[in-house]
């Protein structure tokens, strides 16, 4: 790696903690703590609501989270519920166990499944010994302090950890202790916003290349400010160009030699990006919580980015930036003005942009059989939702029967991990 190379995920892990770090309610919206949901008559009824909803409020994005609450929630605490029964039969006995959340936005989704198990499974809270937040937004992490901490009745269950999600993929963060504890891990929309890492292939000997970004040099810029270890000095407000070089990387490397087909790209089709960081928590997550079951729910489509905004932004752009080569599973890159842009390379330097990244669930199934002998599956969100929670969306259909918790959100997708019966 040259000297003023950054490797691609490290850059992204800094622009993605720099969006994270602004107020909280800019960047996960709240929407009405109930919506009637009984009285909406059909899906165009449901549209205009959610305009009304989203225009009421600040944050870039509604997540199903807030838009849902509590049903969304009070499923996967019924998956809690369930993944325990099943533990329970197979050990003959009803011990405590752990909950973790990976990302707690708001807090909401934590104080929802909470209040449910409380007042539906009581036997269930009370086996519950600890819920964990793992989150990297200081902004958030603060908001769910005064959320679960402050003004909850579940505040002795709770626990808050501000930590990178890219150090624990690392092994550079004491993640969760060594534990044979039942533990049952969530992700809600967190998966689009982990650091990805970009793999091609050399076209003259074939050898696998990870993706690079350097600094494209300006007459005020000096090199030593530019630092290509994970270290906070990295300059973002510098444009950068996409370069490739020998894979050295250990993460990456570790995650290739286990499913050398699963991620390795075609020549024909380009680079490929990989979800390095998601791999390595889910590996640190069963090497220290073997007894975990998970749900991971995400999307696993997103458009390209808008036409009409991405024409708007570069004329006004005064510089053209170099884009990034196309890859499979490219992200959507949106600024805080609502523009969406070519690549995660060609926003503005110093524009707080979300970059968002589909998950492709067929393939982190295959991985997670790798590495753990469970139950895995990969399901459309809206089969996961009436496996676990049937009663929960029949509370969300109007009168003609239609339920955006199920009907919308189409492109998303969730990975789950259960015992074995």
């Amino acid at each position: 790696m040259g000297s003023t190379n950054t490797l691609l995920r490290r850059y992204l892990c800094k622009r993605l903690a720099e969006y994270y770090s602004q107020p909280a309610d800019k960047v996960v919206g709240t929407g009405p703590r109930c919506i009637d949901f009984g009285s909406l008559f059909n899906e165009w009824h449901w549209k205009h609501k959610y305009k009304s909803v989203y225009k009421q409020q600040q944050g870039m994005w509604l997540t199903p989270v807030e838009l849902f609450h509590p049903y969304y929630s009070n499923v996967f605490a019924n998956f809690v519920r369930k993944s325990m029964t099943t533990i329970d039969e197979k050990r003959h006995g009803d011990g405590v166990f752990e909950i973790v959340e990976l990302g707690g936005g708001r807090g909401t989704n934590a104080n929802a499944l909470l209040n449910h198990l409380s007042e539906c499974h009581s036997d269930m809270y009370e086996r519950l010994h600890r819920y964990t937040i793992f989150d990297t937004s200081p902004t958030l992490h603060e908001l769910q302090r005064r959320v679960l901490i402050e003004g909850s009745k579940h505040a002795d269950k709770v626990v808050l950890r501000n930590i990178d999600m890219m150090d624990v993929a690392e092994g550079n963060s004491k993640f969760l202790t060594h534990s044979d504890t039942p533990t049952i891990v969530f992700a809600l929309e967190l998966l689009d916003n982990l650091p990805h890492d970009k793999i091609g292939r050399c076209i003259e000997t074939g050898k696998m290349l990870q993706a690079e970004v350097v600094p494209v040099f300006s007459t005020d810029f000096d090199p030593a400010d530019h630092v290509n270890a994970k270290g906070s000095e990295l300059d973002t407000s510098q444009p950068h160009a996409e370069t490739f070089s020998p894979i050295n990387d250990p993460l990456l490397l570790h995650i290739l030699s286990l499913s050398p087909s699963l991620y390795t790209p075609l020549s024909s089709r380009g680079p490929r990006w990989v979800p390095t960081v998601a791999l390595g928590i889910l590996m640190k997550l069963f090497e220290c919580r073997p007894n975990s079951s998970v749900a991971f729910a995400d999307f696993d489509w997103l458009p390209g980015p808008d036409v009409d905004s991405l024409s708007i932004t570069q004329k006004d752009s005064e510089v053209i930036l170099p884009a990034a080569e196309q890859s499979v599973g490219d992200p959507l890159v949106t600024d805080m003005k609502g523009n969406d842009h070519l690549c995660y390379l060609t926003s503005p330097p110093n524009a707080l942009c979300d970059i968002l990244f589909p998950t492709d669930f067929g393939r982190m199934a295959a991985f997670a059989k790798l590495i753990q002998e469970q139950e895995i599956s990969a399901m459309k969100q809206c089969d996961f939702l009436m496996k676990y929670g049937s009663d929960e969306v029949n509370k969300t259909k109007g009168w003609t029967g239609y339920s955006p918790m199920i009907n919308d959100f189409g492109n998303c997708s969730v990975l789950t991990i259960t015992p074995s019966k």
